[in-house]
């Protein structure tokens, strides 16, 4: 994994390279580790780099695919999707792996966690089904429930959805002309 700055210049590499690939790199908040999908023997899990010391640390191991981790504001969880039931569904687990891994949202739909509003409280998630295409929605995280609620649902693809810095707009990418 190479550093570069907005010119196109190399600034440095993070890490060794690694013969099994790191995949999706997602920074942390505060810049001090990366969460990668790593396949080892076979198995994809979401690793963690710490780009300070150095190294590499498996955050899950359940034999499914997990992949394309997003962390929350805070640094202390992280969002990510696993077909370990069949369907791609939305997970989370404490960011230092403590307390085992939470299913957030099972559907038979595909799911895959976009990003996370500043104040904790919204996950954004593409929905792929066989009715529609990609469509965004959000999840209350802080709601007993947790019912996902529609953002963009129409015919055209929405993906690469990302909050604005105030969470009142959501960015992202049709593939429809206007």
């Amino acid at each position: 994994l190479t550093w570069f700055d907005r010119t196109g210049k190399s600034l440095g590499s993070v890490g060794e390279p690694d013969e099994n690939g790191l995949l999706y790199p997602e920074l942390s908040p505060d810049g001090r580790r990366l969460a990668v999908l790593r396949a080892v023997q076979n198995n994809a899990d979401v690793w963690l780099m710490d780009l300070l010391r150095g190294g590499l640390t498996r955050l899950t191991s359940d034999p499914g695919l997990d992949q394309m981790a997003i962390w929350s504001p805070d640094g202390m969880r992280i969002a990510f999707m696993s077909n370990r039931k069949g369907a791609l569904n939305l997970y989370m687990t404490s960011a230092n792996g403590a307390g085992g891994e939470e299913l957030v949202l099972e559907s038979p739909a595909q799911k895959n966690a976009q990003d996370w509003s500043k104040d904790g409280r919204w996950l954004l998630f593409v929905e792929n089904s066989v009715q529609s295409a990609r469509d965004l929605w959000v999840l209350d995280l802080t709601s007993p429930d947790r019912k996902p609620r529609p953002v963009v649902n129409g015919p055209a693809e929405e993906r690469g959805g990302q909050f604005s810095p105030d969470g009142h707009w959501i960015a992202y990418e049709p593939n429809e002309s206007a």
